[in-house]
């Protein structure tokens, strides 16, 4: 019997056991079938006994059967803001795949910075993780990996081996990193954005510019410590045989920008200062008014507004190219065609977790769960930060990260209030933890795909990605305490939101 045979047994199993047995002093009936659930879909998620996706979908089916939601209730949160955001946001970095314009972005950074094996390892790194910051990590490692194959092509030196181990592990490896620098870089992100909103419904927005305060930083800091930590753990030194001609000739074969690239580069600059002076921004004494409040719609528009308008602007304005035919309309900068193939079912993943954290606030579950937790409150807040980000960050390594956020998310708001502090103690370390998988093929998408290359083994893998999720680990937890606190206002106790 295969794993995932097992998985849908026991997730029916347990959801069977949790309806069959006596519901618990203090919790609803309704409370009980969330429960019930939500170990359903955990079990579907981790085992991947149905594609995790339509596993998502769940809940339109049993929320309503079982009393926790009503079926509109639950729908509505496969449409929330924040998922259309994701959806809008993917849109638009295929637009900037489709252009070109990210190959040109990679192979510029890469010839500029130089042909030594340690300057090419670390401006492919560079390159990832700026690419990774604004399109999906997976389409970006998928769009490296053959570029970084062309250099190594060539290279037939002492250390050889060694070196072409290093490059393919460290795009994984970037593209994680860069990916935890925006709200829009990884599914996690968002989907801590979104669950904050659902299970509190008072506390304060999470925007992508006070996201990008906390990621950027933090990203910043760990991309070099990867790099180094890379070059000593693979011994790469020396220079990179052919890599200034494979860099060249590639560069060469691009062209001159293209008016599509341009278009594409000024829509995406647009979006992204749009995300970024939305909200009013507080320089010492200073305030720099957002647009939002200039317009008067300040409490009527989110970031989803921001990136709708961007995508919208891609299926308007022309590409530049001529008309396929006579007759015809010259192309957009995007079609439709095009644009079905960004990966609608991680759109789905992020709704599915929304519509968990809907049951667990709508029935109850999380004031009961806190309530069993109490004994949390005896232990010191900084011990629980290192336990959440060193569970998450070993769990994801067999999960889906974004399946794992959906899981873990609530319960950690639950034990947060337990524990008599603040849920984004624990939400948002544990939402960065659920990315930095650096061990296994199953943990991230850039992890399977340079597993998928045949270039790395697991051992390899293994043995490289362990010790940078301990150092993951120490950069998380520091990164709470010194760059989250001050960033989010976040105080020690339970804010009045949370209550």
């Amino acid at each position: 019997m295969t794993y995932r045979r097992i998985g849908l047994i026991l997730g029916l199993v347990l959801f069977a056991l949790v309806w069959w047995l006596p519901t618990p002093a203090g919790l609803s009936w309704e409370g009980k079938m969330a429960a019930a659930i939500t170990l359903l879909m955990a079990c579907w998620w981790i085992t991947e006994a149905v594609p995790i996706a339509v596993t998502s979908f769940v809940p339109l089916v049993l929320f309503p059967l079982c009393g926790v939601l009503n079926a509109k209730a639950t729908a509505a949160n496969f449409g929330q803001s924040f998922v259309l955001l994701f959806i809008c946001s993917l849109i638009i970095a295929k637009a900037i795949e489709l252009s070109g314009l990210h190959k040109r972005i990679a192979l510029g950074i890469i010839r500029r910075i130089g042909t030594s094996r340690r300057r090419v390892l670390s401006s492919c790194m560079l390159a990832t993780a700026l690419l990774s910051m604004w399109l999906s990590n997976l389409a970006v490692s998928l769009m490296m990996l053959p570029i970084g194959l062309a250099l190594l092509s060539r290279d037939d030196g002492k250390g050889a081996d060694r070196f072409a181990t290093a490059l393919v592990i460290s795009i994984a490896y970037a593209a994680t990193i860069g990916g935890v620098a925006t709200l829009v870089g990884t599914p996690p992100n968002l989907v801590f954005a979104g669950m904050l909103k659902e299970l509190f419904p008072e506390a304060p927005e999470i925007s992508f510019f006070q996201w990008l305060m906390f990621g950027l930083p933090l990203s910043a800091i760990f991309l070099p410590i990867a790099w180094w930590y890379l070059v000593k753990f693979f011994k790469v030194e020396g220079e990179l045989g052919g890599s200034r001609e494979s860099i060249e000739e590639q560069w060469r074969a691009l062209g001159s920008i293209s008016l599509g690239e341009k278009r594409t580069a000024w829509i995406g600059v647009l979006t992204v200062v749009g995300w970024i002076f939305r909200k009013d921004l507080a320089i010492g004494s200073f305030t720099l008014p957002g647009w939002s409040g200039l317009l008067g719609v300040g409490s009527m528009v989110d970031d989803g507004t921001v990136a709708a308008l961007g995508m919208i602007l891609l299926f308007i304005i022309p590409s530049g190219a001529p008309a396929e035919e006579p007759g015809k309309l010259p192309p957009r900068l995007m079609n439709w065609r095009v644009a079905q193939t960004i990966p609608w079912g991680v759109a789905m993943i992020v709704g599915g977790g929304y519509c968990l954290a809907s049951g667990f606030q709508a029935t109850g579950l999380t004031t009961w769960l806190g309530d069993q937790m109490g004994v949390i409150s005896t232990f010191p807040v900084f011990l629980l930060v290192l336990s959440v980000v060193i569970s998450l960050s070993f769990l994801t390594e067999i999960n889906s990260n974004t399946a794992t956020s959906n899981i873990f998310l609530p319960v950690l708001a639950t034990m947060a209030i337990a524990g008599q502090t603040n849920p984004l103690l624990l939400m948002i370390p544990g939402t960065v933890a659920c990315s930095c998988a650096f061990m296994l093929p199953a943990g991230t998408g850039p992890n399977s795909v340079i597993f998928a290359s045949g270039r790395i083994t697991i051992p390899t893998m293994a043995g490289c990605g362990i010790w940078l999720n301990f150092i993951g680990v120490i950069l998380m937890t520091l990164a709470m305490y010194l760059i989250a606190i001050p960033v989010f206002d976040i105080t020690a106790s339970v804010p009045a939101w949370a209550r």
